[in-house]
């Protein structure tokens, strides 16, 4: 098995499969991951056995891609996400209607522009939902016929395929729970809109704490960063018995050991 960070082994783990044993490769820890042993200070090294028991949510962390701000919520969050289709933008809409096609997607097709768009009836703010319904020749040219659903009133909207975004398809239906975004494996990295949250589009940044048994005879409790190790399973390695420790597990990556 090759080598993955603990925040990807983390959020792609089964609960139910613990305890699982990792192997630390290499790598280096940042932010507060030097650990205190009887006044000493020590930090993993290659080859420590890691058995983790125990993983906890302590909280997610929500980020505007478009500026960068974030906000904290927690994780009995009861808003519900919807996935952005695609793990890329699109810079026009004939970019995005081809991008659908050739995946044999079917109009209409729920999509948003990370800028606003000004046509000759209204303005339509970035990261506004728009569906777009069909396509119809005027003029020679090709536009695309959009509605848009202020919650009280719906509009029509024409706009040319040659419109300039970016834009991002979503999927307006079913949408997930905090817990079942963040444990789908397929999308992870994903961006996401929840109606409940003061932005369109956002990336959800999980934070875990870690609960671990290291083969060293001595309590360790440390603050790692997010993805500080990068951990390989190692359950059918022999694990040495140890004391427990809490690696709080953040949102960020950051270089770090790896382990096999």
């Amino acid at each position: 098995m090759e080598p993955v960070s603990l925040q990807d082994f983390v959020c792609a783990l089964d609960l139910a499969s613990l305890p699982r044993v990792l192997r630390v490769c290499s790598g280096v820890y940042f932010q507060g991951s030097i650990y205190e042993i009887s006044g000493n200070e020590c930090c993993l090294s290659t080859g420590d056995l890691i058995k983790v028991t125990q993983v906890r949510l302590q909280k997610v962390v929500c980020e505007n891609p478009g500026t960068g701000r974030t906000i904290e919520i927690p994780p009995n969050f009861c808003g519900h996400f919807s996935p952005l289709t695609g793990p890329q933008s699109y810079e026009t809409l004939e970019e995005l209607l081809s991008a659908a096609t050739q995946r044999s997607r079917k109009l209409p097709i729920s999509f948003m522009s990370t800028h606003k768009i000004t046509t000759e009836t209204r303005v339509v703010p970035r990261d506004q939902p728009l569906l777009l319904k069909d396509v119809e020749e005027y003029h020679r040219t090709y536009r695309a016929r959009c509605v848009l659903d202020t919650g009280t009133q719906h509009f029509t909207l024409y706009l040319p395929l040659s419109q300039r975004g970016p834009f991002w398809e979503w999927e307006p239906g079913a949408p997930r729970p905090l817990l079942q975004a963040l444990q789908d494996p397929a999308l992870s990295d994903r961006l996401f809109t929840c109606p409940t949250l003061p932005w369109q589009s956002l990336l959800l940044r999980p934070q875990y704490e870690i609960q671990a048994i290291m083969h060293i005879l001595s309590s360790l409790r440390t603050a790692a960063s997010s993805s500080a190790p990068q951990s390989q399973d190692e359950d059918t390695a022999a694990g040495r018995h140890g004391q427990r420790k809490h690696v709080q597990q953040g949102c960020c990556p950051q270089e770090g050991p790896q382990a096999h």
